[in-house]
């Protein structure tokens, strides 16, 4: 049995556990998705064991693939270092993305990887903000690209959408609501668009309702709708299967779908940040 490893089996590898998914990897690594299944099949016939199962729809090594895994980052990273040495990018600097928590962090760790691999001189530093830090950050300068969100329709002449989702109120699917008891709202910061529209669809409603929890995080959030300690809004990307729509509340107070948004300053000449700009337009594109 051959036991030599392929360098690009391991990256698949490596990425779909990025990722969470085949096909997500697959556009990540320019692809087609019966290649990186071949792939990762080829891999487990030379290994004689699986590497990957699945829970809750997502992509996660096994007991083996999890040691293959830590021999993989080692591997790779030695490979790209050679490379990168005797293949040099022309493109060098410093690049600061600014990110909302409201879109994946796991998609764009995946472009960030993919795009060091190919230009190891770029030094990436990532901002995680909500939208209209991002945005003020950005208008002072400090940043150079930022991917935030925002009412559909809002998009200023600077950005380039990406991608529209709608925005649901969610509970756990015990939730009921009760007439005339005050209902407990699980939201972000104050200063959070989601906030706002949150209370001012109960006022609009005339429901009562108190702040539970403020929290800055999607993690937060989705831990605390998950145990029930209230309602809360969220974008259809951000939830998993533990919550689900609180169809009384969408029904009585509809929510309006936000854009996903790409802005590059161009203003300040930057190979780099154009390229991993073009790079994340193309990756993280969704039909709209």
């Amino acid at each position: 049995m051959n036991k030599r490893l392929s360098v690009d089996s391991l990256r698949v590898f490596r990425t779909v556990l990025q990722t969470g998914n085949m096909s997500k990897a697959a556009l990540l690594l320019n692809l087609s998705q019966s290649a990186v299944s071949w792939k990762l099949r080829r891999l487990e016939d030379q290994l004689q064991c699986q590497l990957l199962t699945r829970i809750a729809g997502k992509a996660v090594p096994t007991e083996k693939g999890s040691i293959l895994l830590q021999h993989a980052e080692k591997i790779l990273t030695e490979h790209d270092h050679a490379v990168a040495y005797f293949s040099p990018s022309a493109l060098r600097g410093k690049l600061r993305i600014g990110v909302t928590e409201h879109i994946s962090m796991t998609e764009i760790c995946g472009v960030i990887s993919t795009f060091t691999h190919h230009h190891p001189e770029v030094d990436i530093q990532l901002v995680v903000e909500q939208s209209h830090l991002l945005r003020q950050h950005f208008s002072e300068g400090s940043l150079e690209i930022i991917l935030h969100q925002d009412f559909t329709g809002t998009a200023s002449t600077e950005d380039k959408v990406l991608w529209s989702e709608k925005l649901y109120w969610y509970a756990t699917p015990a939730w009921q609501h009760e007439l005339g008891k005050s209902l407990k709202l699980i939201t972000w910061g104050p200063e959070c668009y989601y906030r706002n529209l949150a209370e001012e669809k109960l006022r609009q409603s005339k429901i009562p309702f108190a702040v539970m929890l403020e929290c800055p995080s999607v993690a937060g959030m989705l831990a605390a709708i998950t145990t029930g300690l209230g309602v809360g809004i969220l974008n259809q990307y951000s939830v998993d299967k533990a919550i689900c729509n609180a169809y009384e509340l969408d029904k009585l107070m509809p929510l309006p779908s936000v854009d996903c948004m790409l802005r590059l300053n161009k203003h300040r000449f930057n190979p780099a940040g154009e390229a991993f700009f073009e790079m994340l337009t193309r990756l993280m594109h969704k039909q709209r």
